[in-house]
């Protein structure tokens, strides 16, 4: 079968760009990626022998140029970041080097490159939905012209990269496409989000003798939830059939609180499990609700397909694993 295009993920070893490179490929790409030196490959075994892998710190301005010249991408999924919403405050500093730095890294080997702005058909920037702060029951859903009002480092960085992007598209032409993903979650998700610190207490707690207490943090946040797989499949989506020069909302136009989200996963459980709310577990600055407007995504042929209860007995299974 004919290479339907040469596509790069950064950050091709985490989480969704694991997903996106079994997408990808599936679908007839040729997929390169790029991870970070020491980064596990797990995630990736069942393509492994299908992808070319480099080591890739975006923070160096150089070895971003390098890798894009070498590789030479039609397609660039830039997915490499520090994610964790909680830890952004610990390090703020840090989490504006990878996402703002390392964003600006590679936007700029695009441009000073003719060889690899020549190739490059269309460039995905991935930015979340905590940009969008603190809004009000009146604004929701959240189209894509809401206003940005970070409150957390990691939502800063990843606006500050959001703008940076649209800059470089009216400036330079280069063909971006702004992707503001709202909450994802399946198996493979790391620990320090919300579904997966859950899956992995009840997949401990399910070993013990006893009571069964699963701690959790604020219970009364509201999220809009998509399982990674078919966010995947809205990256690939949006690259083939996007605009450049637009934004596109990633998420299932629905809210869930985590209070149904832990009630749910205790239903899975395979003992009895109570929750409780510690306020420990809570972050220093908390977004009540956040629920996507997904109508630019659906005129392109999107639907969320896979159930929140899919997601959550997949990733509880995925913990269950690897207790």
């Amino acid at each position: 079968m004919q290479s339907r295009g040469l596509a790069l993920i950064t950050g091709i070893a985490g989480f969704a760009g694991s997903f996106l490179a079994e997408e990808l490929v599936a679908a007839g790409f040729t997929v390169c990626g790029t991870r970070l030196r020491g980064e596990s490959t797990e995630n990736l075994a069942r393509i492994r022998r299908r992808l070319g892998i480099r080591v890739l710190d975006v923070r160096s301005r150089e070895a971003c140029a390098r890798v894009l010249s070498d590789i030479r991408p039609e397609i660039i999924f830039h997915l490499a970041a520090f994610s964790d919403v909680g830890a952004s405050f610990a390090d703020p500093g840090l989490v504006m080097q990878v996402n703002f730095g390392g964003t600006l890294h590679l936007l700029e080997a695009v441009r000073q490159s003719k060889k690899t702005a020549g190739s490059l058909r269309a460039f995905i920037n991935v930015a979340s939905s905590d940009m969008y702060g603190r809004v009000s029951p009146a604004q929701l859903p959240l189209a894509e012209g809401q206003p940005l009002q970070p409150v957390s480092p990691y939502a800063i960085s990843k606006a500050a990269a959001d703008f940076l992007c649209a800059t470089y598209h009216h400036a330079y032409g280069l063909p971006i496409i702004r992707v503001r993903a709202f909450n994802h979650a399946g198996p493979r998700q790391r620990p320090g989000f919300v579904i997966p610190d859950l899956a992995g207490r009840i997949a401990r707690l399910e070993l013990r003798a006893g009571r069964r207490i699963l701690k959790t943090g604020n219970l009364a946040a509201r999220r809009d939830f998509t399982d990674v797989r078919d966010v995947a499949r809205a990256y690939r989506l949006i690259a083939q059939q996007g605009k450049a020069g637009e934004i596109y909302h990633i998420g299932s136009g629905k809210t869930v609180s985590i209070q149904k989200v832990a009630r749910l996963l205790c239903g899975l459980a395979r003992r009895p499990v109570s929750v409780v709310q510690d306020a420990g577990l809570t972050r220093p600055v908390e977004v009540p609700v956040l629920q996507a407007d997904i109508t630019k995504l659906k005129k392109l042929g999107w639907q969320p397909t896979i159930s929140l209860t899919q997601t959550l007995s997949d990733t509880l299974d995925y913990y269950r694993s690897r207790v």
